[in-house]
């Protein structure tokens, strides 16, 4: 239950976090989306909690996406079209909890740069599209990179810390028996 909660508050405050402290930064050729890092690296950890109890932890990633997204999109300054930055988070935390947590690190971590790269693109299509943003702007390569490169070093980093394991309890992404009916 602590793992959701702390995945709760750490993406209501990414918003925050991203309009106080990180667009403020002068990198180069952009600044890294802080929110959707933070939603790409927390819901394999909704999955490995309520996946394995209810087998909804898809579900919990998406709804996660949703509510990051949601308040990234009400966020001062909101000058963009309410529900973009929702429906792509959403659909970054969907496909993160699908990346098992119990994978090795390096899978995790190219799942991780892949989710991230495809949801920068499509946020920066949909910016294009709805808000008559310019594409150069919208597909920045710059900004595109470093929240590439910071969802892969953020998900490489909670994947090498140590987690408590269940004694007696089979992960939820190992099954039970093996197909020969023994057990695994």
């Amino acid at each position: 239950m602590r793992a959701v909660i702390l995945s709760v508050l750490l993406v209501l405050a990414a918003p925050v976090l991203q309009v106080t402290v990180v667009n403020g930064w002068s990198l180069p050729g952009g600044v890294p989306d802080i929110v959707l890092i933070c939603v790409i690296a927390l819901a394999p950890a909704l999955w490995s909690y309520t996946g394995s109890r209810t087998g909804t932890g898809a579900g919990a990633g998406a709804l996660l996406g949703f509510a990051a997204g949601l308040a990234a999109d009400v966020a001062p300054p909101a000058d963009h079209t309410i529900g973009r930055l929702a429906l792509v988070l959403c659909l970054a935390g969907w496909v993160s909890t699908r990346i098992p947590a119990d994978d090795g690190a390096g899978r995790r971590v190219a799942g991780a740069a892949v989710v991230a790269l495809c949801a920068s693109f499509a946020g920066g299509v949909l910016a294009a599209l709805l808000d008559g943003t310019p594409w150069a702007a919208a597909l920045a390569p710059g900004a595109i990179a470093w929240t590439t490169g910071g969802a892969a070093l953020v998900t490489a980093g909670l994947a090498l810390l140590p987690r408590r394991r269940s004694f007696g309890r089979v992960p939820a992404s190992r099954p039970l028996y093996a197909r020969g009916g023994r057990r695994a």
